[in-house]
């Protein structure tokens, strides 16, 4: 049986959503553990609680070292077959050590969106790349979510041989005998869900929202802002509804209601949303930035747009609802064949095995 250790900084959002759907379903071949930062992580995990560890942490020099020394005893003493790192923080907390001293344990990573393709000066993601190629020599293999991350990747120096592209996929979790949110009749109604950030696109669709063509177009948004003193500046009006954080497991009421979901993001290493979208039977239209026109399929499970507001509003005015139902089936065949989280395990496990099996670089 091999035993995987999965470590993280703080695992909350989308990493969360990661790492438990991997936890779920597990290969009876397979026994997972895992190792993540207190305080601002998620605590329900799908996995027994005494194979669940925690690391008293806050992010500061101090504490960057102490989690270090913590991680490094932790694995010595568990001594797994393969450490499964999550995200650029607990990719140096592990890996940082290895590179002074032998390894004697398999590491596999996953960037969950590389730093040098986040919105930064130059300088700093020339620095980014260089970190990661260093780390690199102490990694088995690097899981990239999409085809755009390991473009990426690969542009900025990272070792082909080293390196995976598997797309996310989520569980069938959310019940079809679930009541559906109560959406406005009539019109066209679109679910955003997401974080209230600059990458995210919301403020960009607020501003197209108001145009006078639009009227019959609804928005609900799911989400807050990062500064939380932010949300009196989002206000209910007769386009918009803001229906702020909802527990994950409760977000198929809105999925299904909807009509389509909307991804305006200026940057996404994946898009785990258009994925949930897409199992609930529903088209997604997203921007044509980072991996989102990796997932759409332009005129069969969803549409891709420019962002720019002439592109989108000629895109909102031609919708209808006959031709969304449609594309939502569609979409739900897609999920079932590439998205769902059997097709992401299966090829994880896959990995899992070949990493165990290979000598030491």
């Amino acid at each position: 049986m091999l035993k995987i250790l999965h470590v993280g900084e703080y695992m909350q959002g989308g990493v969360a959503t990661y790492v438990n759907t991997i936890l779920s379903n597990s290969s009876n071949n397979i026994e997972h553990y895992l190792l993540l930062a207190h305080g601002k992580s998620e605590k329900n995990w799908n996995i027994p609680h005494e194979r669940i560890f925690f690391y008293s942490y806050e992010r500061n020099l101090y504490n960057i070292w102490s989690a270090i020394k913590y991680i490094r005893e932790f694995i010595i003493n568990l001594n797994p077959d393969i450490v499964f790192v999550h995200s650029t923080w607990a990719g140096v907390f592990v890996r940082l050590p290895y590179l002074l001293s032998k390894r004697n344990v398999k590491i596999i990573y996953n960037a969950h969106g590389w730093a040098f393709l986040r919105d930064t000066a130059k300088p700093y993601k020339i620095v980014y790349g260089l970190i990661e190629r260093i780390l690199l020599s102490v990694t088995d293999c690097v899981v990239n979510v999409s085809n755009y991350e390991q473009q990426a990747a690969l542009k900025y120096g990272l070792k082909p041989h080293k390196m995976v592209r598997i797309y996310s996929g989520v569980d069938d979790t959310w019940s079809s005998y679930t009541t559906p949110y109560s959406m406005e009749k009539g019109k066209i109604n679109l679910l955003f869900v997401g974080r209230f950030d600059r990458p995210k696109g919301l403020d960009w669709l607020l501003e197209i929202m108001s145009d006078v063509q639009l009227s019959f177009v609804h928005l609900y948004v799911i989400g807050a802002p990062v500064v939380d003193r932010k949300m009196n500046s989002y206000k209910n009006t007769d386009r918009v509804t803001y229906l702020g954080w909802i527990p994950h497991k409760d977000l198929g009421r809105y999925y299904s209601a909807c009509d389509a979901v909307i991804m305006p993001s200026l940057w996404e290493a994946f898009g785990l949303t258009a994925v949930e979208a897409m199992c609930n039977n529903k088209p997604v239209l997203v921007s044509d930035r980072g991996a989102l026109p990796e997932l759409v399929r332009d005129g069969v499970n969803g549409y891709i747009f420019s962002l720019e507001k002439e592109n989108l509003v000629k895109l909102l005015l031609s919708l209808d609802n006959e031709s969304l139902a449609e594309m939502g089936r569609a979409a739900r065949d897609i999920y079932e064949t590439e998205f769902s989280a059997d097709v992401m395990r299966s090829n994880l496990n896959n990995l899992y095995v070949c990493v165990a099996n290979q000598y030491e670089n």
